[in-house]
């Protein structure tokens, strides 16, 4: 993403922003928070462009010279302009990853602003009507989704939850669905709330029967049900799991939490 397009992408969610401060929803406080972050990051980045096109002219001035004559002066330019390369590709990397969260920024505030009933910013296309089922996720979809899990790897886990609820709301036969049930599972089991872990896996288990996470869901059941006390169930979700997954590395850890 060129800097000026980056720029004029977040002037457009803050004006967005802006419209919805009385009144919104707390998860726009966290998304401006970010855009300020990242159009902060924006700024360095373009200055750390300018720098080193300033290095680039320095050198080839010198060069052009004739002064820069000698093997030892010589090997002092080419480790400069070494350094300016690995510059340049650091620069480039961190635009990219800029760029990608600026993505998952818009797709959030695409969707807030739709549930508030205000227009969205028109750089996705809005979701099939009535949640209809998918073969493959549109690309605001996929953006929300993974947002949610880049907050869950940032340990921002409010965020998160309420990312996968959201994707869920508006996505829920995609063919991620499966995963965002597993992973709101996965954070209420971290929490100790194992009850509402055991709903969503249930959930998980009865509306995507063949889903990769599967096992995994049935692994975390058990875990769920003898932190409650119920090893009764434990072993009934552990039977299940290893009559269809027998061998597995999932039934095996499930079957020694039971024997500890």
């Amino acid at each position: 993403m060129q800097p000026r397009r980056a720029g004029a992408a977040f002037l457009l969610i803050g004006a967005h922003l802006a419209v919805l401060a009385a009144g919104c929803a707390p998860q726009f406080e966290q998304i401006e928070t970010a855009v300020d972050g990242n159009s902060a990051e924006i700024q360095r980045l373009t200055d750390e462009q300018t720098a080193l096109r300033r290095d680039v002219t320095a050198l080839l001035a010198l060069l052009r010279t004739g002064e820069g004559s000698g093997l030892e002066t010589d090997a002092r330019l080419q480790a400069q302009l070494a350094q300016i390369l690995a510059r340049l590709d650091q620069a480039a990397s961190q635009q990219a990853d800029n760029q990608e969260y600026m993505r998952n920024l818009s797709a959030r505030v695409d969707l807030l602003t739709t549930r508030l009933g205000i227009p969205t910013l028109g750089e996705f296309k809005p979701p099939p009507p009535g949640g209809a089922d998918l073969a493959a996720l549109p690309e605001e979809g996929r953006a929300l989704f993974n947002a949610a899990m880049t907050d869950r790897g940032r340990g921002e886990y409010g965020a998160a939850r309420q990312g996968f609820q959201d994707f869920l709301g508006r996505y829920p036969r995609s063919e991620q669905a499966d995963d965002a049930e597993y992973w709101l599972a996965a954070m209420a089991a971290d929490d100790g709330d194992h009850q509402d872990a055991l709903t969503r896996l249930q959930a998980l288990l009865d509306r995507h029967p063949g889903s990769d996470r599967r096992a995994d869901a049935l692994q975390k059941a058990v875990g769920s049900a003898h932190a409650l006390g119920r090893d009764d169930e434990a072993r009934r979700w552990l039977g299940n799991l290893q009559a269809e997954f027998p061998g597995s590395e999932a039934a095996e850890l499930a079957a020694a939490l039971l024997t500890e």
